[in-house]
């Protein structure tokens, strides 16, 4: 019998994974320290802008944004920090499209499709926030760090499965 052999996806990608998510994550992270005028602040205030124009559409009350905040109906706002601008799951598409093996083709078109469809899902993220601190505040907590962190990175694993899927199949 010999030895088993490392598939595909073995110790190698996934140290890449970590090495790529680490490194980006520490670049986003000493940005931030710097004043965040390169990476943070204008991804965050693009999506309070966008989410806030989105909302303003789909939403039967008015809706304001100014800098990193949405307000809903003059009531009840909503900030939008570091951390919480979607851009973490971003990052972890980002290193797992790199780390995978595929040829830099396959990459780039991954992340053409599934970059862009995760900022249109975080701001579906941010819309359905943006309702629940208007309607209904007192779940608001339960509906930010249990309900929609957990949504964003549930389709960052499906998303990953469907480029998986393209890159093996």
């Amino acid at each position: 019998m010999g030895a088993a052999r490392e598939g595909p996806v073995g110790w190698r990608v996934l140290l890449r994974f970590a090495a790529i998510l680490i490194a980006l994550n520490l670049a986003y992270y000493a940005e931030k320290k710097l004043g965040g005028a390169v990476v943070d602040e204008p991804y965050t205030h693009a999506v309070t802008w966008t989410s806030a124009q989105v909302a303003r559409a789909v939403l039967p009350y008015s809706v304001q944004s100014s800098g990193r905040g949405i307000v809903a109906g003059g009531r009840h706002s909503l900030f939008i920090a570091s951390g919480c601008n979607g851009l973490e799951a971003i990052f972890l598409m980002l290193a797992a499209i790199a780390a995978y093996p595929a040829t830099w083709r396959r990459r780039l078109r991954g992340l053409a499709w599934y970059l862009p469809a995760l900022f249109a899902l975080n701001l579906v993220r941010v819309v359905a926030l943006v309702h629940v601190a208007h309607s209904h505040h007192d779940l608001m907590d339960v509906a930010h760090y249990q309900v929609a962190q957990g949504i964003l990175i549930l389709f960052v694993l499906a998303f990953w499965v469907h480029y998986l899927r393209g890159v093996d199949g």
